[in-house]
């Protein structure tokens, strides 16, 4: 189904909706009209920082495999 067709047909549907539903699609309107935003900048300052950390210990080389991981926990727990 086209723009032209969607547009049609939500022309004649919308009469029919209950409030929740237009409530619904107002909200969906509202966000997707919103300015665009990085969601980095939506989340909390503290997990900011941590996100930050984490980039910059991948830059250094400060990482793990999951392999290593679970070999870690395996021997600390006495796993096999």
């Amino acid at each position: 189904m086209g723009t032209i067709e969607l547009r049609n047909k939500w022309k004649k549907e919308i009469v029919n909706v209950d409030e929740r539903f237009l409530r619904l699609i107002d909200a969906l309107h509202t966000s997707y009209m919103k300015e665009e935003t990085d969601f980095f900048d939506e989340i909390p300052s503290d997990i900011q920082e941590l996100l930050q950390k984490s980039r910059e210990d991948i830059k250094k080389g400060k990482t793990y495999t999951h392999e290593s991981i679970l070999n870690e926990a395996k021997t600390k727990y006495n796993i096999s």
